[in-house]
C-alpha cells in the first residue's frame, strides 16, 4: 500500500508541522495541524501510536526535527519532506 492510500484509508496519520500562517494558505488534504514547536513541547495527544506517521513541512527541516522527537517517543514517524512532495506523490491539497 502507497503512503497515499494509508493515509486515505487512515492506517496512517498524516501530519503537518509548518506555522499556523503556511497551513491556512494551503494544506494537505487529511492532515493534522501540530506546528513543530508544539510537538517539541510535548503535545503529542492527537496521535494513535499504533500508527505511522507521515511528517511534512515547507522543504523536510522542521518535518525532520518532529520525525526524530516523534520516534524518540516510540512512534512510528517518518519525514516526508515538504508539502510538494506530498503532491508529487499523488496527494491532495484540503479543498478551501
Amino acid at each position: 500500500m502507497s503512503m497515499i492510500e494509508e493515509v486515505i484509508s487512515g492506517t496512517a496519520q498524516l501530519l503537518d508541522v509548518r506555522t499556523r500562517e503556511e497551513w491556512q494558505g494551503g494544506h494537505a488534504e487529511h492532515a493534522l495541524h501540530v506546528p513543530v514547536e508544539d510537538i517539541l513541547r510535548g503535545e503529542i495527544g492527537k496521535f494513535v501510536s499504533s500508527k505511522k506517521i507521515y511528517v511534512y513541512c515547507r522543504s523536510g527541516g522542521r518535518a525532520g526535527a518532529a520525525t526524530a522527537y516523534l520516534q524518540d517517543q516510540d512512534f512510528q514517524a517518518e519525514n516526508i519532506g515538504g508539502l510538494n512532495d506530498w503532491l508529487r506523490a499523488g496527494g491532495t491539497l484540503a479543498a478551501s
